[in-house]
C-alpha cells in the first residue's frame, strides 16, 4: 500500500499539477467574492428587518454606526469562509480521483519551495524577496524563473554583505 502511495504522485505531471493549482486558486478567489456578496445580502436583510430605536445606544455607539460595523464584520467573515468553500468544491468537482496524487505532488512542491526560497531577513525596498511562498508559480517556466530570481536575490544580498 505504501509503495503504491509513493508512486501515486507520478501519475500527475508537473504541468498538470501547476494547472490544477491555478484552477484551485481561481475557485478560492471566486468563492470568496460570492460568499462575501452572500454575507452582505444576508446581513443587509437582517439589518433592514430590525427595528432600530435611535435613542438607544448599542455598545455605547450610535445604532446606525453599530449596525454598519456589524454588517462590515459579517461580510468580512463570510468572505474569509470563501476559500474553504472554494477548496471543497475544487476537490469535489475537479480533482475527484486525482486527489491523493495532487496532495502528494503538492507536498513535494512545497518541500522544493521551502528548500529553495530565500531568507527574508535581508529584504529591502531595493531588493524585495521573490514570492516567498511560491504562490505565483503557475508553470515550469515560472518555477525556473522563480529559481533564477531567488539566485539573483542571494547574489545581491551577498554582494551587499561583502561591502
Amino acid at each position: 500500500m505504501n509503495a503504491e502511495r509513493s508512486n501515486d504522485h507520478r501519475s500527475l505531471t508537473w504541468n498538470e499539477f501547476l494547472k490544477y493549482r491555478t484552477y484551485r486558486r481561481g475557485f478560492q478567489v471566486a468563492s470568496m467574492g460570492i460568499s462575501g456578496l452572500v454575507g452582505l445580502v444576508v446581513g443587509w436583510e437582517y439589518i433592514s428587518s430590525v427595528n432600530i430605536d435611535p435613542t438607544q445606544m448599542i455598545f455605547g455607539f450610535d445604532p446606525l454606526l453599530a449596525m454598519g460595523a456589524g454588517l462590515f464584520v459579517f461580510t468580512g467573515f463570510c468572505a474569509l469562509l470563501g476559500p474553504l468553500l472554494g477548496n471543497f468544491f475544487f476537490n469535489l468537482l475537479v480533482l475527484r480521483s486525482k486527489r491523493i496524487p495532487f496532495r502528494l505532488k503538492e507536498d513535494l512542491f512545497l518541500q522544493h519551495v521551502k528548500k529553495n526560497r530565500v531568507d527574508p531577513s535581508y529584504q529591502s525596498f531595493a531588493n524585495p524577496v521573490p514570492d516567498y511562498y511560491g504562490e505565483k508559480i503557475t508553470s515550469l517556466h515560472g518555477y525556473r524563473r522563480w529559481l533564477r530570481n531567488c539566485a539573483a536575490y542571494r547574489k545581491k544580498r551577498d554582494e551587499f554583505l561583502k561591502t
